[in-house]
């Protein structure tokens, strides 16, 4: 595999670091149309970042923008970007503000009350190594500005976060250096302020999480334990009993996954590393259990997917489940997944196939931002994928 970016990444961060071991790691929705000529499916070119950046976090905002942050940037002497990027869908241009902050990686960036943006931890280029940060930075999207939040009460990097129905936000696991973590802290934005919460039962990197339609947290398969051993099991968080309880079993394994929630508030894993690969299974939240959700018609990790309004699912790009040592070429192939029949099929395939990349569903449709292309590149081009 190349090392332009992931070499330096060294061991941090859970999605960097076990990429750069991939050689050795182990609503009731419609239903879709019937064939392709009932509708308009493909990746159209809808415009470019004012850089390349790989790893970097998109966010669908409440004013209907897009906020790209952090990530790496090509041929920067310092290696991560400090700039926030405003992509516009409506008129496919970007904006870059002029307020810089710190570039990181492995960040989480997370929604919560006001439309405010969260993010928070991640890793830092300290010049020479990466170090984790527990640094907080709060966007408000209708001045377009940021504003310096209370930090962690516990310095974080590839953490899970998801905001509570109150608008809060749960930040719970991750890394600290190669090591896992298990603390919770939850963020209220307007108050700024955090507030310890119950600890994972077991120290937990590289998981699902969502927030369900009855308030409480699903946390779903990842590394788990001191042993960082595959996880088939989820947990629920309470945020009115501060508890944490066991939920029900995966089907599979899966790390290195993509997460995808739909309109009912039902989640969908799909791929991963080995076991989970190929398939796909579905939290229902009806009946509070994993069901299987088709096989992919390629298997694939480090992919990501996106719902339509209509409840059907996407995903595109990753890796093959087991690349060689020296490759690292993302696959442009693009699935769908209907509801209706619990089936997969390809439709067209991107034009820039990358792995780790953002899928961001706005109302002028999907768009593929940041990411890391064939040869580890960067990529500055956003495309869209249209289903009308």
């Amino acid at each position: 595999m190349g090392n332009q970016w992931l070499g330096r990444l060294g061991g941090f961060g859970p999605a960097i670091m076990t990429a750069a071991l991939l050689g050795g790691l182990v609503a009731i929705a419609r239903p879709a149309p019937s064939s392709e000529s009932a509708e308009h499916l493909a990746w159209q070119p809808a415009g470019e970042l004012a850089a390349p950046r790989a790893y970097g976090s998109a966010i669908a905002l409440v004013t209907g923008d897009i906020l790209v942050f952090g990530g790496l940037k090509r041929d920067d002497p310092h290696v991560v970007s400090f700039t926030t990027e405003i992509f516009d869908p409506v008129n496919a241009r970007t904006i870059v503000l002029g307020q810089l902050l710190p570039g990181r990686v492995n960040h989480s960036a997370t929604v919560g009350r006001g439309g405010r943006v969260i993010v928070a931890g991640g890793s830092e280029w300290a010049g020479d190594h990466w170090q984790v940060t527990d640094r907080v930075d709060v966007f408000i999207p209708q001045e377009r500005r940021w504003i310096h939040g209370r930090p962690l009460f516990q310095a974080r990097t590839g953490q899970r976060a998801t905001a509570l129905r109150d608008g809060r936000v749960l930040v719970t696991g991750g890394y600290d250096g190669p090591r896992l973590i298990g603390t919770t802290e939850i963020y209220d934005p307007y108050a700024d302020r955090w507030s310890r919460a119950a600890p994972l039962p077991l120290v937990r990197g590289d998981f699902a999480i969502t927030t369900l339609p009855d308030g409480r947290v699903l946390v779903a398969g990842g590394l788990e334990g001191r042993d960082s051993d595959a996880s088939l099991g989820s947990l629920y968080y309470d945020p009115e009993t501060d508890r944490w309880r066991a939920g029900p079993p995966l089907n599979a394994e899966r790390v290195l996954y993509a997460q995808a929630k739909l309109p009912n508030g039902d989640l969908l894993l799909i791929g991963g590393q080995h076991s989970g690969a190929g398939t796909a299974e579905r939290y229902d939240v009806k009946e509070a259990r994993f069901v299987f959700a088709g096989t992919l018609a390629v298997p694939r990790m480090v992919a990501d997917a996106a719902a339509l309004p209509d409840g059907r699912v996407i995903v595109t790009g990753g890796l093959p489940d087991y690349p060689g040592p020296h490759d690292f070429e993302p696959s442009p192939r693009t699935e769908l997944w209907d509801p209706a029949t619990n089936l997969w099929r390809d439709v067209p395939s991107v034009a820039s196939a990358r792995a780790f990349a953002r899928l961001v569903v706005t109302a002028e449709g999907v768009y593929q931002v940041s990411g890391v292309a064939y040869d580890d590149r960067a990529d500055a081009s956003i495309e869209r994928f249209v289903w009308r």
